[in-house]
Parts: structure tokens; C-alpha cells; sequence
């Protein structure tokens, strides 16, 4: 079955929403907020979006990380 479609203005306020809503985050520039939503070509059945980084990779967190996957597996970026 179809995952229901976002699209990236909507995926990036969806997850700067719940970054936000963790202790310490409300406020902080993540690559979410500077790179945005991008599109990807899936990989077996993969998603079809990701976010642009712009950041050293060493700076990355654990929990954006899982917020980030949690919405890969509920939505689809529209095409």
C-alpha cells in the first residue's frame, strides 16, 4: 500500500515541528532548518526524500536522525 504523500515545504515543517518539541532543540539550526527536504531516487522501496546536509557529518544527532526516518517510513515526498 501507497505511503500518503507530502510535500517538501510540508516534510520540513513536519519535522522541525517534532525537532523542536525535544528538550534542548527548540530554537537550534539543524541541518533540517538550513538544507531542507530533497528528493531521492528510492532504493529498494526505500524513501524517496531525505535532508540536504550541510553540516559536518561528526555534528550530526542520533535523535534528528530518528525523527528523520520516522517520517521517511510514513511518507512519501509528491512527486
Amino acid at each position: 500500500m501507497p505511503k500518503p504523500t507530502r510535500t517538501a515545504k510540508q516534510l520540513q515543517q513536519m519535522l522541525i515541528q517534532r525537532i523542536e518539541a525535544q528538550p534542548g532543540l527548540r530554537g537550534q539550526q539543524t541541518d533540517v532548518h538550513r538544507g531542507g527536504v530533497v528528493g531521492i531516487p528510492p532504493e529498494d522501496d526505500g524513501p524517496n526524500w531525505t535532508v540536504r546536509v550541510v553540516t559536518d557529518r561528526g555534528n550530526h544527532r542520533g535523535d534528528i536522525a530518528q525523527i528523520i526516518r520516522t517520517l521517511q517510513l510514513q511518507y512519501d515526498l509528491e512527486d
